[in-house]
């Protein structure tokens, strides 16, 4: 499964997410900020930080301008000179190519952004996907005074088919942007919205309906991590093209 026919006609984008290893202190954003330099008209939302599960590895994630050009930048020499920076004796760099609904997916990012990752059969189909795609995801359904999030989740379809438990399955992605981990087990535990539209009076915690309609829907499984995220404001030219 390629990016989805809305993915195509709203002309988002696609974002690129490279899983890497650098073992412990700051990460040397000269890694992927020099290869990428040239390319930087190119590409949105640049963002890196390290996995709180595992903090030995870390995401850059990039917004790039259309598939074309992020095809015509594999087969450059920068980059196999990101893919050569990233890589160790312990790790080969791993990426994933994901469609968000959205262009700018990194608006809101946070010190506590959770990546969630949904499992779905490779039969799942297309009204089942606009099902996935419309459902309530971990938000306030009205922003309270005291928000848990900055900005409203982003969502997208992952490329191609990816394995869970050795299954071959395909994958959704949400980024939810917590303020903070507190506040993100506050949510966890107080937010509540009705069981359904027409069950007046009776409420449940948000999470646990969320994942109920996950189930509802065919999910076969799902797990997160949390980063802690850095604009690279170096390469993030196409905003500034756009906007000159």
């Amino acid at each position: 499964m390629s990016s989805p026919e809305w993915a195509v006609r709203a002309k988002v984008g696609i974002s690129v997410w490279t899983k890497f290893r650098v073992n412990s202190g700051p990460i040397d954003d000269s890694l992927f900020i020099t290869p990428l330099w040239p390319w930087k008209d190119h590409i949105f939302c640049p963002f890196y930080g390290r996995i709180a599960e595992s903090p030995q590895h870390c995401l850059l994630a990039t917004g790039w301008e259309s598939r074309e050009i992020y095809d015509q930048f594999k087969a450059s020499p920068q980059y196999q000179e990101l893919m050569a920076n990233l890589r160790t004796d312990a790790m080969e760099p791993v990426t994933k190519t994901i469609a968000f609904t959205k262009r700018i997916f990194g608006q809101g990012f946070t010190s506590n952004t959770e990546i969630l990752t949904v499992y779905w059969p490779t039969t799942i189909s297309p009204e089942t996907q606009n099902a996935v795609q419309t459902m309530q995801s971990l938000s306030h359904r009205m922003r309270p005074r005291t928000s848990c999030h900055g900005h409203w989740p982003s969502f997208g379809w992952m490329d191609g088919i990816q394995t869970w438990n050795g299954e071959n399955v395909l994958a959704t992605m949400w980024c939810n942007k917590w303020l903070s981990k507190e506040l993100e087990e506050e949510f966890r535990r107080t937010d509540k919205r009705p069981v359904s539209p027409d069950a007046a009076g009776q409420y449940a915690l948000s999470v646990d309906l969320f994942e109920r309609d996950l189930k509802a829907l065919g999910a076969v499984g799902w797990e997160s991590v949390h980063v802690d995220f850095e604009r690279a404001r170096e390469i993030n030219g196409y905003i500034r093209r756009q906007a000159s």
